[in-house]
């Protein structure tokens, strides 16, 4: 997809929203937000409406297109498991690797004979309450990823022994935290957030712990085992695995990188979406990944990058090679790639200077229409005041107007399709418009309502239950399970499986027609 135009939202792109005509940053920080609004550690790694009440305003000082707030992902279900943690006065929380959950088979045997209740279990209710990661319009299922959750429960040099000396036992392990961890935590994020979508932090699969061999054999593997487990709870799944963070410059190996980005799709079921992510890309050659999405590309297909900007680079600048980072990635695929770019794991100590350079760089370079040449735009590094300055001022007492509450499908439908109301083509094409279609997850507890009138599109949920169901009126219908409707839409069904899951009535269409007009009214978003 070329990005001249709209911001397109897909399954495989991080930021939530970006209204501003521009590319969309944001910022994996919750250090950074703790140290920056002096939040107390245990308070902000423990009370969740709070640590996201701070991400937010954080989010609003830097002008970033998504909330700021964030956790210690890698470590919830392990002490949910009761392993011990680590609780710092001004840090987040970690893992005490010197006493892990899994020594030897005997442990592994305890385990599973204990039964977690994910709705009560160490953190979970407050992470639940707050409504996990539902800080957008598209809520978010939170959870670590399989093989960064084995490196918790064993650490990483076990592990690794195990893989290589015991690997009977090391499946049994990989199988456990599938099937008994991560698949009844899903479960209880859906039924008490209603999102339908799940990402997995998997920073321990990477290039050079693991080989992309290695990741083929252990990682790709239980990610699609998770993926399918939770496609029955009605979750789609996605694993950030396979990061490439080759330290030493010379050893940049571009066979090694496409094979890793292998992985990364693999790990996002099949999605053609990317992640430059911890490595040191404001060196490395981005010919490479061009070279990589030239495939996809070719056959029309829309490649999600999203551009990590290294956390050392962040903290230790300059300010000038974090623009100019910025300005290359931009460069580099956002004419013809769905691009956003991302602050990684930003450092408690970087300069705000050098996260509101960034910001800016993202706004200013990425504004669009992409320009042909982006050494013809002037760039103004911004001066801003500090954010002990900037939160007593009025503009931040002022809360944002709180969006209106889309649950299930409806907030991942309007995270995709709510810009299309700013294109003048829709407008004008569907001025006098007005039809309604409902898509009905069979297996959620809501269902999605699209209306288009008079050249805007708006989208509900609706409660799936027989009497609102009954006394509802529309032109088009689509009823399904949640992960057939997610394999429906991802373009996964052909046309025969299709025609079949109508006959075995797991697939009901009605009005396909208006369903053809649906269909229609979403390509106006490419």
């Amino acid at each position: 997809m070329s990005q001249t135009g709209e911001v397109k939202k897909d399954l495989g792109s991080l930021i939530s929203r970006g209204d501003k005509g521009t590319l969309t940053i944001g910022a994996q920080c919750h250090d950074h937000v703790m140290y920056l609004t002096k939040s107390p550690a245990k308070r902000f790694y423990t009370d969740f409406n709070f640590n996201f009440e701070m991400g937010e305003i954080v989010g609003r000082y830097y002008n970033l297109d998504s909330p700021a707030g964030g956790f210690d992902m890698y470590d919830l279900e392990v002490e949910a498991l009761g392993g011990k943690l680590i609780y710092g006065e001004n840090s987040m929380p970690t893992i005490d690797f010197r006493d892990p959950l899994i020594k030897s088979p005997e442990d592994l045997r305890k385990l599973k004979m204990k039964k977690v209740d994910f709705h009560t279990a160490g953190r979970y209710p407050s992470l639940l309450k707050s409504g996990g990661l539902a800080q957008t319009d598209m809520g978010m299922v939170a959870f670590c990823s399989p093989f960064s959750l084995a490196v918790g429960l064993m650490g990483f040099p076990a592990l690794i022994k195990a893989m290589r000396k015991k690997p009977d036992f090391a499946h049994e392990v990989f199988k456990f935290i599938v099937d008994d961890v991560l698949t009844p935590s899903v479960k209880a994020q859906n039924e008490a957030t209603d999102a339908l979508m799940g990402i997995g932090a998997d920073a321990w699969a990477c290039i050079p712990n693991l080989s992309p061999d290695e990741m083929k054999e252990w990682v790709v593997p239980y990610n699609e085992r998770l993926e399918k487990n939770a496609k029955r709870i009605g979750v789609t799944t996605m694993n950030v695995s396979g990061d490439y963070c080759e330290e030493r410059i010379e050893k940049f190996d571009p066979k090694i990188l496409h094979d890793s980005f292998d992985v990364e799709i693999a790990s996002m079921g099949g999605t053609p979406a990317i992640f430059l992510g911890m490595g040191r890309w404001h060196e490395y050659p981005l010919e490479a990944v061009r070279d990589y999405t030239e495939k996809f590309r070719k056959e029309g297909k829309s490649v999600t990058v999203t551009a990590g900007i290294n956390a050392r680079l962040l903290r230790d600048g300059p300010i000038d090679k974090i623009v100019d980072t910025v300005k290359r990635y931009i460069d580099a695929f956002a004419r013809d790639h769905n691009l956003s770019i991302f602050l990684m794991n930003v450092p408690y100590d970087t300069p705000s200077d050098h996260i509101h350079a960034a910001v800016a760089a993202t706004h200013t370079y990425g504004k669009l229409p992409i320009a042909d040449n982006l050494d013809d735009i002037n760039f103004v590094v911004p001066k801003r005041e500090a954010f002990d300055e900037w939160v007593n001022t009025e503009e931040a007492k002022k809360k944002p107007p709180k969006e209106k509450e889309r649950k299930g499908l409806a907030g991942l439908l309007w995270g995709q399709m709510g810009k299309i109301n700013d294109s003048p083509k829709f407008k004008e094409q569907y001025a006098d418009a007005k039809m309604s279609f409902l898509y009905n997850l069979t297996d959620q507890r809501y269902g999605a309502l699209i209306k288009v009138e008079n050249g805007r599109l708006e989208v509900d949920h609706v409660r799936n239950d027989e009497e609102t169901l009954k006394n509802l009126r529309v032109d088009g219908l689509l009823a399904c399970p949640a992960g057939l409707f997610f394999d429906f839409s991802g373009g996964k069904l052909s046309k025969i499986a299709m025609i079949g899951k109508m006959l075995s009535g797991k697939l009901k269409v009605k009005g396909a027609k208006k369903m053809k007009e649906l269909a229609n009214i979403m390509t106006l978003m490419s």
